[in-house]
Formats: structure tokens, C-alpha cells, sequence
């Protein structure tokens, strides 16, 4: 099963929470199927970037070396889905 295109990074990371925070009980098979294919792809990042994409942003917004993994692993995902044909631009 092929996942549909993405219209935007926001929209992959969107739905990648989504599915993350359902419980696996929660979930159809395709859609465990798709998050198991998600987790695939953003497990292809380092750690730190990782661990910054799951970061919650404060008020503020995210601190210095947090934001600096945060855009270095959107831009990496954003390179990577595209490579999959998964994001529409």
C-alpha cells in the first residue's frame, strides 16, 4: 500500500502525531500500517533531530539547539518524502 502525497511537511507531521498519540487499539490496520511506514521514515533521522521533532513548543517557541535540530530535521524529512514521492511539492 502506497500512502497517499502530502500537501505540506506540516501536514505529514500532522498526521504522524495523530496517529502516534491514538492508541494502537484505536487504530484500523492500514492505519497502523501507515504509522508503522511513517515511524520508518522519521526514525531514518538522528536522534537529536527526532527527539526534536516530538519536543512540545512552549510560549516561547523552542529553545536555540532545539529549533537548530528541529528545521535541520524538517528540512531532512521534507528531502526524504519528497525522494518517496510522499510530498506534493
Amino acid at each position: 500500500m502506497k500512502p497517499d502525497a502530502y500537501s505540506s511537511l506540516s501536514a505529514f507531521l500532522a498526521h504522524w502525531r495523530a496517529l502516534k498519540h491514538a492508541g494502537a487499539e484505536g487504530l484500523a490496520t492500514d492505519e497502523l500500517a501507515r504509522r508503522a511506514g511513517m515511524d520508518e521514515i522519521i526514525a531514518a533521522l538522528r536522534p537529536e533531530e527526532r527527539a526534536a521533532l516530538q519536543a512540545a513548543e512552549t510560549s516561547d517557541g523552542f529553545a536555540g539547539a532545539t529549533r537548530r535540530h528541529r528545521e535541520r530535521a524538517e528540512l531532512r524529512l521534507a528531502r526524504e518524502l519528497r525522494a518517496r514521492g510522499l510530498l506534493a511539492h
